[in-house]
């Protein structure tokens, strides 16, 4: 299997949306494709995705959303948002591909700490997240309140 990292593009947005399906998060292929084309600020933000080829066929097995983050009360980093590989090709050094994109671009920014939230009940992903050099820092617990 040959594995490409590159940034999302017009024509992801149906693998995209199936992929943040299996991480719980319904989002339809036209919501994806109007925050690849009109919203994502590609100056500090990126959404990589791992293209796939195998067989002569060609499909995307991940994608990594990230960020540049500023705020006044802390350093500078990049805050990954989503980070997801299709159940069907965990554990194939995808995952880690998609890591080293986001260490490379944080690195290009001149940033040098990467952040990120994972749901407790993901205990894999946890794991996954310690081999690649993650520490946990704490636990949170997240609110919301729905407007209108």
């Amino acid at each position: 299997m040959n594995v490409t990292i590159r940034e999302a593009r017009q024509g992801d947005e149906a693998a995209l949306a199936k992929l943040a399906d299996q991480l719980g998060y319904p989002v339809s292929p036209a919501s994806v494709l109007n925050y690849i084309e009109s919203k994502l600020d590609r100056r500090r933000e990126r959404i990589f995705v791992a293209e796939c080829t195998e067989d002569h066929k060609t499909r995307i097995a991940g994608w990594c959303s990230a960020a540049l983050t500023e705020h006044f009360y802390t350093a500078p980093c990049v805050e990954i948002s989503g980070f997801v590989i299709d159940a069907a090709h965990r554990g194939q050094g995808i995952g880690h591909q998609l890591m080293k994109a986001v260490e490379a671009w944080t690195r290009d920014s001149g940033y040098d700490e990467i952040r990120l939230r994972a749901n407790v009940i993901r205990e894999q992903a946890h794991h996954f997240y310690e081999q690649q050099g993650f520490i946990r820092v704490k636990q949170q617990i997240m609110f919301r309140k729905k407007l209108g």
